[in-house]
């Protein structure tokens, strides 16, 4: 093995450009092992939904360039199988496996595979495993293990091959690696690794704010289960005892005219702005210049969002989402029960102490515990241990 590791990248979900939010972290991590003295590719077949008439494709397109030194290997083609979980995993594994050899004859065999989420990328690592017995590593961060609705169980015994057959597998929280371990029952056991917070948040100027309105901000997808009712219910609480405050909400999703209407309905449409889809280079901002985080979820695997705000040096309130465990401690934030009067009150508490939380002291320990860095660093090591094991 030389000193530079050739590690190769298959994200499950991608982002569409630099600045778009869906699987930003995995790009991130991918640059991340490229800054930390990796050769590092990635490959993707970028499987478009049908709901966009202007990105359907008939046919799949093929394209190749270098991100922020990540050699990047796509095909974009449109989802047609969107309603057979078992066509769109065989689909993924067939272009993958075009992808995997056109980037192999141009830049050489990798080290090691890293595939992120088993849904798809995994089969495609365990396809590649078995064909040319590269060393794989599986990085797990989707819910769907936990909420059961996107169809998962029934490949339940595919997925424990997958597992058994890699080198690694990581949750991206302890508390996921805990129950995927009961859920899944492998001989395998998850050890955690953790998410990366981008240098950009963390090489952002602080912004001293004052109180005039105070500004809260709540990130999220707008799904029934992630809460946001809950959210809004609260603030119309608070808002009444503090009325200098608003609530700006990010993010897309089914609940959003319920949730529009739930607003509307308790006279908060002056207070409560919904931004839609922010581009990552405007949220830095918009969170800058917020006081506060809230989220409401009942479960997260991780929540990038949450290291995210505080390293931009900001206090979060959530409910107990499992991993936020983790994440913050109490000169952090504040992990509420999930019920309106004590989520408010949390609000209030944060409003009421708010010289309590120093920004730096909150970006300091995002620093040293989610930097690029520090958990590229880790990564590095144990893909160095796996691929040195594997040399023998």
């Amino acid at each position: 093995m030389n000193n530079k590791p050739h590690i190769l990248v298959i994200p499950s979900w991608y982002p569409e450009y630099p600045g778009h939010y869906v699987g930003s972290f995995f790009r991130e991590q991918a640059i991340g092992l490229h800054k930390s003295n990796a050769k590092v590719g990635l490959i993707f077949p970028d499987l478009k939904s049908l709901r966009s008439l202007k990105k359907i494709r008939l046919l799949p397109g093929y394209r190749n360039y270098i991100d922020d030194g990540v050699i990047t290997y796509k095909i974009l083609w449109s989802n047609w199988f969107i309603k057979m979980k078992f066509l769109q995993i065989f689909i993924f594994t067939k272009l993958g496996m075009y992808l995997f050899d056109k980037y192999v004859s141009e830049n050489g065999m990798p080290d090691l595979i890293h595939s992120q989420s088993i849904f798809n990328s995994g089969f495609l690592a365990k396809k590649i495993h078995k064909k040319y017995k590269i060393p794989y590593v599986l990085t797990e961060h989707n819910s769907g293990f936990y909420y059961h609705n996107q169809g998962f169980k029934k490949y339940y015994n595919s997925v424990r091959s997958i597992i058994n057959s890699s080198a690694k597998c990581f949750a991206v929280s302890r508390s996921y690696a805990k129950y995927l371990d009961k859920e899944l029952k492998c001989i395998k056991k998850w050890d955690v690794h953790h998410n990366l917070v981008a240098d950009s948040f963390l090489k952002t100027d602080l912004l001293a704010l004052d109180n005039q309105i105070f500004k809260f901000i709540c990130i999220s997808r707008l799904d029934k289960i992630k809460n946001i009712d809950l959210i809004i219910k609260s603030f119309k609480k608070f808002n009444s005892k503090v009325q200098n405050s608003e609530l700006k909400i990010i993010g897309v999703g089914g609940e959003l005219n319920y949730l529009k209407n739930l607003r509307n309905d308790l006279d908060l449409k002056n207070q409560v702005k919904f931004l839609g889809k922010i581009d990552r280079q405007d949220l830095t901002s918009i969170i800058n210049n917020s006081h506060a985080f809230l989220y409401g979820s009942n479960f997260e695997t991780f929540g990038v969002i949450f290291i995210e705000s505080m390293a931009l040096g900001k206090p979060i309130i959530s409910t107990n989402c499992k991993s936020i465990e983790e994440i913050i401690n109490d000169d952090i934030g504040i992990i509420s029960p999930n019920n309106i009067n004590d989520f408010y009150k949390s609000m209030l508490y944060v409003f009421n102490n708010y010289k309590k939380y120093n920004h730096q002291n909150i970006r300091n320990f995002c620093k040293k515990n989610f930097s690029e860095s520090k958990l590229s660093n880790d990564l590095i090591k144990h893909f160095n241990l796996i691929i040195k094991n594997d040399q023998k």
